[in-house]
């Protein structure tokens, strides 16, 4: 309040000054406040925030010379805050009596040193910490052993400068003690940055307190300095007390990595084990971890792919009410060996799936070439019609096939022919992506299994071959797509036969004969659009749920390093590669990408690539 009070009486000052009518040549400035006297005398800097300002603005706008003290009983100003005041108003009007006098004899304030109010002065902490003569920079170094041999080299330089000066034989390698020495300075240093109390306390024979993190662990310097612990097993003389390190310091962090390299990343329990008999780290198991996560070559064999979230069922497999196998899958398996004369022969089977109705049709295959395979197509379409879209795996008789295909429209005549090839829009799966073609893969194996049921010695000529295919064929097209029920009012179960042939059994429903041909025509509509109904509602519901990737990833991106996984090498010689592109889903996920690796760029799907780690190396 003093202080604000000094403050407001300058600026009241410094108005009347600036009025140019009046002539002031001397101003005094009165004050009963010892503590703010004492302040003016002061550098402001000194002071807290506040006071530093109002005393700074005192200060630039005056002389502390021009600042006299006033006992509180002679300062009539005190009247104007006084509720009974017994100040005359000559008093109030002239002032106290000694303004009539000379300067000399105003009322003087003698301050001394310790009475300056110091409350509102700065407080300065000043901080000081013995650090060591030399800090090694042991960041710049990612393995061990080249940090201790770096230190070991300049230990072998201080032995020559001490042998010139000496004048006896300069050392020329690195020696075992050289490197000792080297170690014994890279751990003492370790420790000092996070032990130094301890390491001071045992310096000076003093025992550590309940309050250090190594109490309890009976600690001690050794000969060299460096901070042991001595456990209970003392009596055995080829045991060494362990090393104290933390577990924050990088030069611990560089002997473990040392450690888990030496036994080739692997055996991690065994690693453990040697470092924790040399070394007593805190929490040596979670530094370990932190190891592992920053090991590149760990990374990359850890590595596994992220499959992305299990896609929407294709709309080629919800096509209600189309014709069957107008969406069509296709996949060979084999080869069965029949019987030609005396010798055998190789022969496969194309297998032939609706994607929408589940039904097969089969063909047989004499080689895997592309005449082959477009005759079993077009045996196929003659006896099924003309697909509208054919999905199938990656194989080269696939893709030779469209090729040669698009080629031959050019020369055949179009009146000739049936069917027109350009109609069907051929869809193939990436390389090693088996789980795209579930639909006929499933079916591959149903049809193997009828195949051994029928003739488990699988012993065929090509007539006998046909039969059982056709046979197992009407086996497969039989089974049911929905849930069986044991209730006679409900109806049978739905079977691609049912579309097919009619019934599941293959016996055509009886017509009366006084029905013309329209009646029949709608009785066949009818059936038509009542298994097509009953699919909607009880074959779709089936298809909806995910039986697993049920979360999102993280999709990859282009410029990733990726390493492809290949069931039929070894890990160490899956390719390595980098994403080049990517095939972005409606749903944000990426479910197939293209690789640029030294063998050259292949097409892969994300289940089958594993996103490398290929940043910092520092794992913490």
């Amino acid at each position: 309040m003093e202080l604000q009070a000094a403050v407001m009486g300058l600026r009241l000052a410094q108005r009347i000054i600036n009025v140019r009518r009046l002539k002031i040549q001397n101003v005094t400035y009165w004050s009963d406040s010892r503590t703010v006297l004492q302040w003016l005398k002061i550098d402001p800097r000194n002071f807290q925030q506040f006071v530093m300002h109002r005393v700074g603005e005192i200060l630039e706008n005056s002389d502390s010379k021009q600042w006299r003290w006033v006992p509180t009983k002679l300062n009539v100003a005190d009247a104007a805050t006084k509720v009974n005041s017994s100040v005359e108003i000559n008093e109030w009007l002239h002032g106290p009596d000694f303004l009539f006098m000379k300067s000399s004899d105003w009322p003087v304030f003698e301050c001394k040193a310790d009475d300056v109010d110091t409350t509102e002065l700065r407080k300065h902490i000043y901080v000081m910490r013995k650090t060591p003569a030399i800090t090694l920079n042991v960041e710049y170094f990612s393995d061990w052993r080249r940090l201790y041999r770096a230190v070991a080299t300049f230990v072998l330089y201080i032995a020559k400068l001490k042998a010139r000066v000496h004048g006896y034989s300069k050392p020329n390698k690195i020696t075992p003690e050289m490197i000792r020495a080297a170690e014994n300075i890279l751990i003492k240093q370790a420790q000092f940055e996070t032990y130094s109390s301890e390491v001071n306390s045992l310096h000076a024979g003093q025992s550590l307190g309940k309050q250090s993190r190594l109490s309890g662990l009976n600690a001690y310097l050794d000969d060299h300095g460096i901070l042991r612990i001595q456990g209970r097993a003392s009596s055995i003389d080829c045991h060494m007390d362990a090393i104290v390190m933390p577990r924050e310091n990088h030069t611990t962090f560089l002997i473990v990595r040392a450690h888990h390299e030496n036994f080739h990343h692997m055996a991690h329990e065994t690693v453990i084990n040697n470092v924790r008999s040399s070394y007593y780290i805190p929490r040596l198991r979670v530094l370990y971890k932190a190891v592992r996560h920053s090991c590149q070559k760990c990374k990359i064999h850890s590595a596994v792919p992220t499959p992305p979230q299990m896609a929407p069922i294709p709309a080629a497999r919800l096509a209600s009410f189309a014709k069957p196998f107008t969406y069509t899958g296709v996949d060979y398996f084999g080869p069965i060996f029949v019987n030609v004369g005396r010798h055998k022969e190789k022969r496969w089977v194309v297998l032939f799936t609706c994607l929408t109705l589940r039904a097969v049709h089969f063909e047989i295959a004499y080689s895997l070439d592309t005449s082959s395979c477009i005759m079993c197509l077009r045996n196929f379409m003659a006896r099924r019609g003309t697909p509208r879209e054919i999905y199938s795996d990656n194989g080269t008789n696939f893709k030779a096939t469209e090729k040669l295909v698009r080629e031959k429209l050019i020369e055949i005549d179009f009146d000739k022919i049936s069917v027109k090839y350009d109609r069907i829009i051929w869809r193939f799966n990436p390389p090693s992506a088996p789980h795209m073609g579930g639909v006929w893969e499933r079916l591959v194996r149903s049809a193997k299994t009828t195949l051994r049921s029928i003739c488990p010695s699988y012993s065929f000529n090509d007539e006998g071959l046909r039969c059982a295919l056709m046979e197992a064929e009407f086996i497969i097209n039989s089974r049911p797509l929905t849930f069986v029920s044991l209730e006679s009012i409900d109806d049978t179960a739905l079977t691609p036969n049912h579309l097919l042939l009619g019934s599941a059994d293959g016996y055509k429903p009886a017509c009366s004969n006084d029905m013309d041909v329209r009646q029949r025509w709608r009785r066949v509509q009818l059936f038509g659009d009542s298994f097509w109904q009953r699919w909607v509602k009880e074959y779709t519901p089936v298809l909806t749920k995910r039986n697993k990737w049920f979360q999102k990833s993280t999709p990859l991106a282009v410029d990733d390093i990726v390493i492809v996984v290949d069931e039929n090498l070894p890990r160490n010689l899956w390719p390595k590669g980098r994403v080049i592109s990517t095939v972005i889903a409606k749903d944000g996920q990426v479910r197939r990408v293209t690789i640029k690796t030294n063998l050259g760029v292949m097409e892969r799907p994300a289940t089958k690539v594993a996103k490398l780690d290929v940043g910092s190396e520092d794992g913490k």
